[in-house]
């Protein structure tokens, strides 16, 4: 903690890479949830299911 108080450029490496890692993140759950929902508007269902959503 005390480099981190004492060295702007550690500080703005460490924004950065904290930065990356949440855009990250958040494109890997976008692609995610595209992905489930691909699949999920693809299903077919067979017959009556009571209690089924779709």
């Amino acid at each position: 903690m005390h480099q981190a108080e004492e060295n702007p450029r550690f500080r703005r490496a460490m924004y950065l890479m904290i930065l990356l890692l949440v855009i990250g993140y958040i494109g890997f759950k976008a692609w995610h949830l595209s992905m489930a929902f691909e699949v999920w508007d693809g299903q077919a269902i067979e017959g009556v299911v009571p209690g089924a959503a779709k």
